[in-house]
């Protein structure tokens, strides 16, 4: 199983501006304020799950569902999700934090393939995804009732055909997906934003200083030079084959590949321009692999600005999800950040996504180790 450092957290989808406005729209079609407030919650689960749902590959149609149908809103509380490949409708129902029990109208206890359970607080900044349960017959549904999105996955996804999914163990072998198999350039585009970024964080640390003190840290001895009978080349080897510090690991393999990255002890490291799925945002997905001694890969996921940025855009949001849809890692970039990333250890076969947004702009790629 993938192995990191930090806990696994909620799954937490972003409410965008533009959600918000979509909510406020359907809200003032309604002819009582109880009434608006519902409809207003309803199309925010609605837009939160079908999120989550991109997040996983599956795709949904709005214009079918019953909650985008005006003359519904008026007359139902509904708040459902129409998924083609199961000819079906998934309910949404929204709840605040401090409930006990999710609100499920009667008028939707029918014609429903499951429900789904969002928590969405005021001000409408995030929805989290709480459970699913498969059937409803009450209208008070208590929380001890939700089942995991585990469940969920099992439950709406038995037949779904799998989606396309990056093979890792084919980089290995220097055999690359078409859209990720880099052109030249964008290798070298990878490569000069590493070397220029470490150029400027370390101007006056020159590569062989580096060497020396990444080879001191790992023999922790501070004082001990590189033996002699070991160029710069042969002394980052080492220290990738024999450090049990990752970090180290991955400090010595980068800087192996900034010298030579032909050289066979490098990380394996293919990048793709996100510019068409951000909005025309310039931004460099770098992924990276280097295998362990113990059959174990080590994985980095850096986001880089390209183009004529020198920094990334503010707020720009770095998730990884397990083969379980749950999310394992969320990183948002901060204003002059030139880069951020995520670093995990992962077994052989282990499945993964990799999301990133950027407000109403997103892009998905999926990959097994």
């Amino acid at each position: 199983m993938i192995d990191t450092a930090t806990q696994f957290s909620p799954i937490t989808i972003p409410i965008t501006a533009r959600d918000r406005q979509q909510a406020d729209q359907f809200a003032q079609q309604q002819p009582t304020q109880q009434q608006s407030e519902q409809v207003y919650r309803n199309t925010l689960a609605v837009l939160v799950t079908q999120r989550y749902l991109q997040l996983l590959g599956i795709d949904t149609d709005l214009e079918i569902s019953h909650s985008w149908n005006p003359l519904e809103r008026l007359l139902e509380n509904t708040a459902d999700l129409y998924i083609p490949a199961l000819q079906g409708f998934l309910e949404c129902r929204s709840l605040r934090q401090g409930d006990r029990k999710c609100l499920v109208p009667p008028e939707v206890w029918s014609e429903r393939i499951g429900y789904m359970i969002i928590q969405i607080d005021e001000p409408y900044q995030e929805g989290q995804m709480l459970g699913f349960v498969e059937s409803v017959s009450v209208s008070e549904l208590p929380r001890s009732y939700f089942q995991p999105l585990d469940v969920f996955l099992e439950y709406l996804t038995p037949e779904r055909s799998p989606q396309p999914i990056i093979q890792l163990g084919k980089w290995r072998k220097h055999i690359f997906e078409s859209d990720w198999q880099p052109p030249k350039n964008l290798f070298n585009r990878i490569r000069n934003i590493a070397t220029q970024q470490i150029q400027l964080q370390r101007s006056d640390n020159p590569i062989q200083q580096r060497i020396e003190q990444l080879y001191r840290r790992h023999t922790r001895n501070l004082v001990e030079p590189i033996p002699v009978d070991l160029n710069s080349e042969s002394a980052l080897v080492k220290v990738i084959q024999t450090t049990s510090d990752d970090e180290i690991r991955w400090q010595a393999a980068e800087l192996l590949w900034e010298i030579n990255p032909q050289h066979p002890a490098c990380p394996v490291i293919s990048g793709k321009d996100l510019g068409i799925y951000l909005m025309g945002n310039s931004v460099l997905l770098m992924v990276g692999v280097l295998p362990k001694s113990d059959n174990r890969v080590l994985m980095l996921l850096r986001l880089y600005p390209l183009s004529q940025m020198y920094a990334l855009p503010t707020g720009l949001k770095l998730i990884g999800l397990d083969e379980t849809g749950n999310q394992f890692f969320a990183v948002e970039s901060r204003p002059q950040d030139d880069y951020i990333q995520f670093k995990f250890t992962a077994d052989i076969g282990d499945r993964f996504s990799v999301h990133v947004v950027l407000n109403d702009a997103s892009f998905i790629d999926s990959f097994v180790v």
